[in-house]
């Protein structure tokens, strides 16, 4: 299984462009923080995340403003045929 839910914050989205055959893809970041237990201790989790939404996902996100608190589902995936780079791609989002 490869799935992912993340929420966070919208910190960065490039502008909107479009395939050949005129799918939408919007690259973006999120901003996350939280704190896990790990063996027993707490963690605090602070990073930025590389994504992208493709389709649908990726108009409704580009009409988000950015510091926008949101919710994310989606699956991990490498951000090409020939890279080791792992990429958050983004299914669905909610605001919180």
């Amino acid at each position: 299984m490869n799935s992912f839910e993340l929420d966070g914050i919208l910190e960065k989205k490039d502008v909107i462009r479009y395939t050949l055959a005129s799918v939408p893809i919007l690259d973006l970041a999120i901003r996350h923080m939280s704190v896990v237990q790990e063996a027993g201790s707490d963690r605090k989790l602070s990073f930025s995340a590389e994504a992208a939404a493709v389709g649908p996902a990726a108009k409704a996100l580009n009409e988000v403003e950015l510091g926008s608190r949101l919710k994310f589902r989606g699956f991990l995936t490498t951000s090409s045929a020939r890279s080791r780079k792992l990429v958050l791609h983004i299914t669905e989002f909610k605001k919180e």
